[in-house]
């Protein structure tokens, strides 16, 4: 083992600490157009620090890591195994073979692999025979120096995707790699941005190229140099193997001893893998700033997502609020069956064409209508009711539509409604929601009016029409006001003005328009509280879709944090 506290000076291990926190912090919760590459880089970026950079700031001494990575049928196995020599690691022609990381140690090394210090997440299994989930399988053998660990990885192209994501982890992991790849493959585009990854980290990388007929050696490794080069790794030592029967399923010891011998000596010479060691990881830190700064774009596209959401459901629930005012005070509300049933209340159409402007005669053709054979107050009642809890209920819908609408126009709040269908339609207890605040209100207006009524001043004219005939004037002329009802018809503008003369009869001009006024607010609070409750699914949505404040700033200055410090 070698110290790898001397790679980095105080200001740099804080710097990884504060980005480690920072990265633990980001949240991808939305699905952006960029989602799916924060996710990832999130992902890789929490891997390396947490299965790399921080257990080398946090300890003095850990094993050096060799991971034998490659495409899949590639030979990974099976060099494992010839290496070790023995059968440590599933190899044949079953794919995807290795399912789990197989770690080959020193049993001096044993604590280190068993502990949470190494892949903490992970179980440790004593084979990777019927596993489910991915588990660590730990192979105690004397033939790996002490303080040198060899690690076989899954297929990086493997067509589990679990299985490519474990890979790559394992590879980032390590302070080496062995990459295994073939005659026939080796130009392939999987392995190559695994490499350029490996390059831009400065990640030092030996290449095993197996099964190489004797022929084509010479021709493929010139090729496979100018590849090598071309991405940054022509340093990288290629060590070829050729195509050979296996004995007992590992490759004859001629064939492997270059590369077990290069190992030995890297493993033994304390100053050759201090070399290694360091240039991985110092090549790993100064590639971390330029990551952070793309995952902190990523993130801002989640809080200005996020924010694009919340901004649409706060404009659709203002809009929605500040147009209750002219639904319920122009004069809609009284269209329809509730006009027929004021026509109704008043006596016949013919009045308002004849009206004498003496109230008293208006207020007689009324108390005969209410206390005679013919009770016109209580249909007129109902009816109101009935139109105002429509349009309520109308409102409400018309919102939640409102705000399903702006949400689609994006592709994170189309997702978020795809994953929450109860955002498509009201609440199922709108209805009776609606009910209950209607049937309140009429409540309200009936107290306030034998509240009023037991003054002298308006309880015999109240007891004259009649409670119920009163609390219809009242509703009725609650549902109108000249303020908002610019466009209203002639006929619905008498008719209210009708209401209104009349309720000023019986209570007093100014204690009339107070009283309807308190009414008619009294009304639109209940409505407000009806939209406003349709707004509660989509604020849960976006709480349980909540992306943390200004994480992208964080990211930012804890990345600009480790440029300063190196």
């Amino acid at each position: 083992m070698t110290d790898s506290k001397s790679a980095m000076t105080p200001p740099v291990g804080g710097a990884l600490s504060d980005i480690a926190q920072r990265v633990s912090e980001t949240r991808f919760p939305l699905q952006t157009e960029d989602s799916e590459h924060g996710r990832a880089l999130h992902s890789a970026l929490s891997s390396e620090l947490g299965d790399y950079l921080l257990p080398r700031i946090n300890r003095t001494r850990t094993p050096f890591l060799i991971a034998v990575g490659g495409s899949t049928g590639a030979g990974k196995s099976t060099l494992v195994n010839s290496l070790v020599g023995r059968t440590v690691s599933p190899a044949g022609v079953r794919r995807p073979t290795t399912a789990n990381p197989v770690v080959v140690h020193n049993p001096a090394d044993a604590k280190y692999f068993e502990s949470e210090h190494f892949l903490p997440d992970l179980p440790r299994g004593a084979s990777a025979e019927g596993s489910g989930a991915p588990a660590v399988v730990l192979v105690a053998d004397d033939s790996i120096e002490p303080g040198t660990a060899v690690l076989d990885c899954p297929d990086i192209d493997s067509l589990v995707e679990s299985n490519r994501h474990l890979a790559r982890r394992i590879l980032m992991s390590a302070d080496l790699w062995i990459f295994v790849t073939t005659a026939n493959r080796y130009a392939d585009a999987a392995p190559w941005w695994v490499l350029k990854d490996a390059a831009a980290r400065e990640t030092s990388v030996a290449i095993v190229l197996d099964r190489v007929p004797p022929e084509a050696n010479r021709e493929v490794r010139h090729h496979l140099s100018s590849l090598l080069s071309e991405s940054g790794l022509a340093k990288s030592p290629i060590f070829s193997v050729a195509e050979l029967d296996l004995a007992d399923g590992l490759l004859p010891h001629s064939a492997i001893y270059p590369i077990r011998s290069w190992i030995s000596q890297v493993g033994s010479e304390g100053s050759s893998l201090s070399r290694i060691r360091q240039r991985t990881l110092t090549g790993s830190i100064a590639a971390l700033p330029a990551q952070v700064k793309t995952l902190a774009d990523y993130a801002e596209s989640q809080e200005t997502a996020h924010a694009g959401l919340e901004t649409a459901l706060d404009e659709r629930l203002r809009a929605a609020h500040s147009g209750l005012a002219d639904v319920f005070s122009d004069g809609r509300v009284l269209h329809g069956e509730v006009n027929a049933r004021w026509q109704d209340f008043v006596g016949t159409g013919q009045l308002f064409r004849g009206l004498e402007p003496t109230m008293a005669r208006m207020r007689d053709r009324i108390s005969a209508a209410v206390t005679g054979k013919h009770d016109a107050a209580s249909p007129l009642h109902v009816a109101i009711l009935r139109s105002a809890a429509i349009s309520l209920r109308e409102q409400a819908i018309g919102v939640v539509d409102d705000v399903n609408a702006a949400w689609q126009r994006d592709v994170s709040g189309t997702a978020l409604i795809d994953a929450h269908p109860e955002l498509r339609r009201p609440a199922e207890d709108l209805e009776d929601s609606v009910k209950s605040a209607v049937s309140t209100w009429s409540d309200e207006v009936n107290a306030l009016v034998r509240d009023i009524g037991q003054g002298r001043k308006s309880k015999a004219r109240i007891l004259s029409f009649g409670v119920g005939g009163v609390c219809a004037v009242i509703e009725y002329a609650a549902f109108w006001d000249p303020k908002h009802a610019r466009g209203a018809d002639a006929g619905v503008r008498n008719d209210a003005n009708v209401a209104l003369s009349l309720a000023g009869t019986i209570f007093g001009e100014q204690e009339a328009v107070s009283l309807i006024a308190s009414v008619r607010d009294r009304f639109l609070t209940s409505a407000s509280g009806i939209v406003g409750s349709c707004r509660v699914p989509f604020d849960n949505a976006l709480r349980l879709s909540a992306v943390p404040a200004r994480q992208a700033g964080a990211l930012r200055s804890s990345g600009e944090r480790l440029e300063v410090a190196l």
